[in-house]
């Protein structure tokens, strides 16, 4: 087996972040639908996990973009944009027909906007999981959202609280 290590300086940071600036928050149809198709075919060529979890990361921030509901800090956005941007470029810094590493610099970009945007995801994930749970195919809005979790909460201190006072009465 061949092993790769790939030192990312200050200089690559420097032009990902560049890359990141100049693409700002509006993003593309084509963009989003050049992605899916990239997407299926590299899930239907390729076995490597580290791929397909970079792969799913970038599933998740479309989804994310394309949510009607979900209102995206635009920081995140801007972030987002330029990673859909560099993933649907072909003639990125390693061309992507190059076998073994042609994807290895798209997935370091997924990867670093996902250390940048994992707070707002996981806030996506569980309003998405709210959604379907508690919407039953009506509008969920975020103040929807806000309820169900304060009730939640709510259900969650009285649990908490009759199962200490069993334990008491034991």
């Amino acid at each position: 087996m061949v092993t790769i290590t790939v030192d990312i300086d200050e200089q690559v940071k420097e032009h990902f972040n560049k890359f990141i600036e100049n693409h700002g928050i509006n993003v593309d149809k084509a963009d989003i639908v050049e992605t899916k198709k990239k997407i299926a075919e590299i899930r239907s060529g390729n076995s490597d996990g580290y791929i397909i979890d970079q792969i799913n990361s970038l599933e998740a921030m479309l989804s994310m973009v394309e949510d009607n509901v979900w209102k995206i800090n635009k920081s995140n956005l801007e972030k987002i944009n330029a990673t859909i941007k560099y993933f649907v470029d072909d003639d990125d810094i390693i061309p992507d027909h190059i076998p073994g590493i042609g994807y290895l610099d798209d997935c370091i970009i997924i990867d670093s906007t996902m250390d940048e945007i994992y707070d707002e995801l996981m806030e996506f994930k569980d309003f998405c999981r709210t959604r379907l749970v508690y919407a039953q195919d009506k509008d969920f809005s975020f103040e929807d959202w806000g309820k169900v979790k304060d009730q939640e909460a709510t259900s969650r201190v009285r649990n908490r609280m009759l199962r200490r006072s069993q334990r008491n009465r034991r």
